[in-house]
């Protein structure tokens, strides 16, 4: 049994830090093409769209990570 809680565990972790990488990632994705428009040859009301798209992707990904946390405790006996 302790095998089992031990794997368990370390999937937790493995998720948690998938989701993290994640939006962190698309945070500063974000943040790049905020600051970056012009390098990357995109138009004003362009770039400020992807920005904030990448934004809430990153909130949502933090969400889902908090979100998937709670279910994993909730089956763990």
């Amino acid at each position: 049994m302790y095998h089992v809680d031990r794997e368990r565990a370390r999937s937790l972790r493995f998720v948690q830090v998938v989701f993290a990488v994640l939006a962190l990632i698309s945070v500063v994705a974000g943040v790049a093409v905020a600051y970056a428009s012009d390098d990357f040859g995109l138009p004003d009301g362009s770039a400020q769209t992807i920005a904030a798209a990448f934004l809430v992707v990153g909130i949502m990904n933090t969400a889902l990570m908090f979100l998937w946390e709670r279910v994993f405790n909730r089956m763990s006996p």
